[in-house]
């Protein structure tokens, strides 16, 4: 914001700077004396205490050097004043010297407090720590004596010795801190010299300015004031003549500048007033005018007849677009109307009819259709077809299918909403014609929507944009053709679902025909099942009434026994049950290890046997039991099945002993086949019972849906009849 510089405010002005000039003066006064006062009182309270102090550390390393060394050559006996001045030194002189430092170390900058701590740590824990370490050797008279502490501690103290390069080093850290703080010091000194004599110049130069601007002042105020008000004068007396002088008065920031500027506003505000009025004469209602105010009475009359005037032309201009947009899209529809009543039993050639037309009628450059099928090779799988494709007026050969929800056609059908794109990206498709190829700018998507149902998508593009009554027209269009397309749809599904239904009949006689052979080998099958199920059983009826038996599960627990096995061993079957094999008889009578690597082999499906020796109430009993591994249906050992014999006379006769043992591998190598026999057949048993019952259930699933199928169809087929 312009400052307002009035007559009253140069008057102030001009006091003003005098006034300001002599406080300047006096501020500057104050600051400087109090500056040099700052600067003062640093060097007394900072700097010089500081030197002195670093002074007194030089001496106190110094001594500490001299002291050291007079405890090594000098010095033998224990508590001499040089020995106690060292220890006092350590303990007492320099924790006070650090103290007095670190009280004016505050004021040091952060360089200089890191050398003095860095000097702090080398004197304490380095210097000391070597002065230490030779006190603590030459502790005694005799120590002095001692040639591995003379050898191990003289050379400490000597030239190029570690006491001595730790104490040259520490005085080197003192004396670059004392030239760091003098050198402040005299800088110090030498800016309060030079504050004042600046301070003397200011003062001369001071009093010549206060002179000039006084004579400044007086002048520019006699001059600023008269000059502009006789030139107001002149253009008052101009407009009294009615005439809008063509020069501005030119506007000071102040109370004449003020009325410069009322004047020149009103004089612009009459001047626009007129060529506002001329303009709407002319019928140029678009002109932008403003009235002077609220409260201008011939502005704000000229605006309302303006606005009378522009709104009376717009609505007849509306009225007659409106009746130009209705025609159109009258015309339209009628026009595609009779175009899809004329081509509706060919796909294709409707569509190219419809595109061709289209973008000729909306004034496009290219357009498609993409018409939803199903794929009915690959389990009814839909797509969209490209049916037509037109560009300036010419067919495109295009094949061009498109998956659900695949780019924008996808996007469009899912949505079931028109898509209508500004920016097209660079590769969705390109026009070429004989001055050259571009990108088109707008791409205009509608679904061919019936009743919600998408029966496809039209794809227009343009240079141009798309008027909003165009795109509805577009869309009203798009539903006709999927009005056309689900008619065509509808009568090609009614004779393929007629002639389907005479196939399906046929077919379903030939599959009652199949089904009723196929129960009739299922019953043969399962016949023959029963009685290899009874010759089985009555195997194992034989084997139980001639030879003890039972089984175990994998584990090794009794799941079941007969009596011939129970009576052997003088237990009862019930009894038996769920015991452990091994809890039966004595492992110490039985080879334990033996019958240990049986059970690991039969784990595995390998079959074995073995004579075990139970103790009986009558007296031990020696059996032969052989343990054959069986299988469940998903051919998983699930128990072991055991035959017995009874070997005891076998034990007790010598003389019968080979040919009992004959016998016996005999009659268990029969006893093992025929339980493989049992086994195998049992196993081939299940699985054919399986087998069939898996048949029968598809069998019977299949035949009872292509019944329901049957009925479906027959029955949708009376509906459409209807």
């Amino acid at each position: 914001m312009k400052y307002r510089f009035t007559i009253a405010n140069r008057l102030f002005l001009g006091f003003g700077l005098i006034i300001i000039t002599l406080l300047v003066s006096s501020i500057l006064t104050y600051t400087t004396l109090q500056q040099n006062k700052q600067l003062n009182e640093e060097v007394a309270n900072v700097y010089s205490p500081s030197v002195s102090h670093l002074g007194d550390m030089l001496q106190l390393v110094n001594n500490s050097k001299m002291l050291i060394k007079n405890w090594v050559h000098i010095e033998r006996k224990s508590g001499t004043p040089d020995k106690k001045r060292l220890r006092e030194l350590h303990t007492e002189e320099f924790p006070a010297l650090v103290s007095k430092i670190k009280g004016i170390y505050n004021n040091w900058t952060p360089e200089e407090q890191a050398i003095f701590d860095s000097l702090e740590i080398l004197i304490k824990d380095t210097l000391f720590a070597q002065h230490k370490q030779i006190m603590g050797r030459l502790n005694t008279f005799e120590s002095y004596d001692d040639p591995m502490v003379v050898f191990e501690i003289f050379p400490m103290v000597e030239e190029g010795g570690e006491v001595i390069n730790t104490t040259n080093k520490a005085l080197d850290k003192v004396k670059e801190l004392t030239n760091r703080l003098e050198k402040k010091s005299e800088q110090k000194n030498k800016a309060m010299f030079e504050s004042l004599d600046s301070f003397q110049l200011f003062i001369v130069f001071s009093g010549i300015i206060m002179l000039l601007i006084s004579l400044a002042i007086a002048i520019f105020i006699s001059r600023a004031t008269i000059r502009p008000i006789l030139r107001l004068k002149d253009f008052l007396l101009i407009m009294t003549r009615g005439v809008l002088p063509d020069e501005k008065m030119k506007e000071t920031n102040d109370e004449i500048g003020d009325m410069s500027k009322a004047l020149n506003k009103y004089i612009d505000g009459m001047r626009r007033t007129s060529s506002f009025a001329i303009d709407m004469g002319k019928g140029e209602y678009a002109t932008d005018f403003k009235p002077l105010s609220e409260e201008d009475t011939l502005g704000n009359a000229l605006l309302g007849m303006r606005d009378d005037l522009k709104k009376a032309a717009e609505e007849e201009e509306r009225r007659k677009k409106e009746d130009e947009i209705r025609n159109w899209s009258a015309q339209g529809i009628a026009k595609f109307s009779d175009i899809l009543r004329q081509n509706n039993d060919d796909i294709e050639k409707l569509s190219y009819n419809i595109v061709d037309n289209l973008i000729n009628y909306i004034d496009a450059i290219q357009g498609a259709i993409y018409v939803l099928s199903t794929n009915e090779e690959d389990e009814g799988e839909q797509y969209f077809e490209m049916t037509a494709a037109v560009a300036y007026g010419r067919q495109k050969m295009v094949n061009r299918k498109i998956e659900l929800e695949e780019g924008l056609v996808g996007r469009c059908a899912f949505e079931k909403a028109t898509v209508y794109l500004k920016e097209i990206p660079e590769d969705y498709v390109r026009i070429t014609s004989g001055l050259g190829d571009d990108n088109p700018t707008v791409l205009l998507l509608v679904p061919l929507k019936l009743n919600n149902e998408i029966f496809g998508v039209l794809e227009i593009v343009s240079f141009k944009e798309f008027a909003d009554y165009q795109i509805e027209f577009v869309e009203k269009v798009g539903e006709n053709i999927a009005s056309t397309i689900s008619t065509v749809r509808i009568n090609q599904r009614t004779a393929k679902l007629l002639e389907e239904s005479r196939q399906k009949g046929e077919e379903l006689a030939s599959q009652e025909e199949e089904m009723r052979q196929n129960m009739e080998e299922l019953q043969a099958t399962q016949e023959e099942s029963a009685r290899r199920e009874n010759e089985m059983q009555d195997t194992i009826d034989a084997i139980n009434n001639t030879l003890g038996n039972f089984d175990m599960d994998i584990n090794g627990y009794i799941i079941s026994a007969n009596e011939q096995y129970a009576e052997l061993i003088y237990k009862k079957t019930g009894d038996l049950v769920g015991k452990e094999h091994r809890t039966l008889f004595d492992p110490e009578l039985n080879d334990i290890e033996h019958y240990n690597e049986i059970w690991e082999g039969l784990k595995n499906g390998m079959p074995s046997e073995m004579e075990i020796k139970y103790s009986t109430q009558d007296g031990d009993v020696w059996l032969k039991e052989s343990y054959t591994p069986a299988k469940n249906i998903e051919g998983e050992y699930e128990k072991i099945v055991t035959l017995v014999m009874d070997v005891t006379e076998k034990r007790s006769k010598d003389s019968a002993i080979r040919a009992y043992q004959r016998e016996l591998e005999d009659q268990g190598e029969i006893v093992r086949d025929t339980m493989e026999q049992i086994s195998n057949i049992k196993e081939e048993y299940d699985k054919r019972l399986i087998e069939i019952e898996k048949e029968k259930e598809v069998i019977e699933e299949e035949s009872r849906v292509q019944i329901e199928s049957l009925k479906m169809q027959i029955k949708e087929l009376s509906g459409d009849d209807e």
